[in-house]
């Protein structure tokens, strides 16, 4: 009986002291960097509208009014990479593949030459829409000269592939690689598209020197 009373007061204490957390957001939030892919968007959006998942360096590419998509290549291609934000809310926060020849998981070489089915960085506007051999798909125009200025020459766009999906990640360990264009899911690139035709700014981040 002495035994069972100890044992109710431990279990009496634990529950206080669980729900003593100093706030729900808190909890919310470590859950959200645990695991991102089952939590519920309105939990989702608690981090993302705080900008917080946006490295530094890009978070100043952000302009007040713009829409503008952020790709970082710095990170693995198992991570959400590319974010695209809005009055300084992000609206899609997404995988996105790179060229086959700049690296497996990590992209680690980039370059503007034509045929070289790798990623190029540098700062980009979108173009139009257009349905092609890969389906919907938007063209890019590369504004830095000698970094990506042949992108358009390329055929570098925004396009969808099953590649990029979660089974084949969790299959392969990894996403699956393009010939340099940015690749995301069906549902992710439609809504890039839709939310980033004609005009909006992209800004591309790697951790390497541009081979020419």
């Amino acid at each position: 009986m002495y035994r069972f009373l100890l044992i109710s007061f431990a279990i009496a204490c634990l529950s206080i002291q669980w729900n003593s957390t100093p706030s729900s957001l808190n909890w919310r939030q470590v859950y959200y960097d645990m695991h991102p892919e089952f939590l519920r968007e309105n939990i989702r959006s608690i981090k993302e509208d705080q900008l917080l998942s946006i490295p530094i360096d890009l978070q100043k590419k952000i302009s007040a009014s713009e829409t503008v998509i952020l790709v970082d290549y710095r990170l693995p291609s198992d991570k959400k990479r590319l974010w695209v934000v809005k009055n300084k809310k992000i609206l899609v926060h997404c995988r996105v593949a790179h060229g086959k020849n700049s690296g497996e998981t990590m992209a680690t070489s980039f370059s503007n030459q034509p045929e070289s089915n790798k990623s190029c960085l540098g700062e980009f506007i979108t173009g139009k829409i257009y349905i092609g051999e890969k389906g919907l798909a938007m063209r890019l125009h590369g504004i830095e000269k000698g970094v990506n200025d042949s992108a358009y020459e390329r055929g570098i766009v925004f396009h969808s592939g099953n590649y990029v999906s979660t089974n084949f990640l969790l299959i392969n360990g990894r996403i699956g690689r393009s010939f340099g264009c940015f690749v995301t899911t069906p549902f992710d690139n439609y809504r890039i598209l839709t939310l980033c035709r004609n005009g909006a700014r992209l800004f591309v981040s790697g951790h390497q020197q541009i081979k020419f």
